[in-house]
């Protein structure tokens, strides 16, 4: 039997994850998404990727598919609650695509936007945004994930750490030695902050156009501004308003 090949991809996979708690606002988003979108999207694929607890709505999933390639996933892993839940989803995430690019079921994607339902995008062409500071950041020299970086980190030399909700790569080879890393994680802090060191001595980037911030509403006038500043996307909005906001301003 011909073992399959992975098959090369220049677009991103974007992967939201949720659970029970965040379900309606992340279905809520990813009907915005689908909203912005001109057309169907040469540019991503899309995944809704469900905790073990939570279930696929397929109404969405009909919806958000009339712009974009759709795959839908229930994590297999037992992890709930902060942060063993949020680093089990994440774990199941690029779990999936290792697997399923690896056995070509699905386009070995050059890189994942793994998001959660607190983020929302900046701009109309925030997908293209993406692409163009992927390709930025890799042109020197290959990173494994890139994003919002912060300056809290594990430890006391001035890591700091790239706030999950971030790309990471589509190199299998690497996606492997992330999963591995990822699935040995202690259940006492979030994967993104506890492993920044092997991350960053792996290749990372910051991308000042996705921002993230903690718990912070946003206000029509830091919308607007962010606009200006031509960001990508902004995580860490954690009530309706910016969805609004975005209706407002981008549709």
């Amino acid at each position: 039997m011909n073992e399959k090949k992975p098959i090369p991809s220049n677009k991103i996979l974007l992967a939201i994850q949720y659970w029970n708690g965040d379900r309606a606002a992340a279905l809520k988003l990813a009907s915005f998404l689908a909203d912005l979108e001109p057309k169907h999207s040469d540019l991503a694929d899309f995944l809704f990727v469900a905790r073990f607890d939570s279930s696929i709505d397929q109404a969405t999933v009909n919806k958000v598919a009339r712009k974009f390639n759709v795959y839908s996933y229930i994590s297999q892993g037992r992890g709930t609650g902060w942060p063993h839940g949020c680093n089990d989803l994440f774990l199941g995430t690029i779990g999936w695509f290792y697997h399923k690019a690896s056995a070509a079921q699905i386009p070995n994607y050059k890189a994942v936007f793994a998001f959660e339902a607190d983020g929302i995008p900046m701009r109309r062409d925030w997908i293209a945004g993406l692409h163009a500071e992927w390709d930025r950041v890799n042109a020197a020299s290959k990173v494994c994930q890139a994003g919002a970086w912060l300056p809290n980190g594990p430890d006391d030399k001035g890591t700091g750490h790239i706030n999950g909700n971030c790309l990471v790569t589509g190199d299998l080879d690497t996606v492997k030695w992330m999963m591995n890393l990822v699935g040995g994680v202690c259940i006492n802090a979030g994967w993104d902050w506890l492993l920044a060191p092997q991350f960053k001595n792996r290749g990372w980037s910051d991308i000042p156009g996705i921002r993230s911030v903690w718990r912070q509403r946003i206000s029509e006038k830091d919308f607007l501004a962010g606009m200006k500043e031509n960001q990508i996307w902004r995580h860490g909005v954690k009530d309706s308003v910016g969805i609004q906001l975005c209706r407002k301003h981008l549709l």
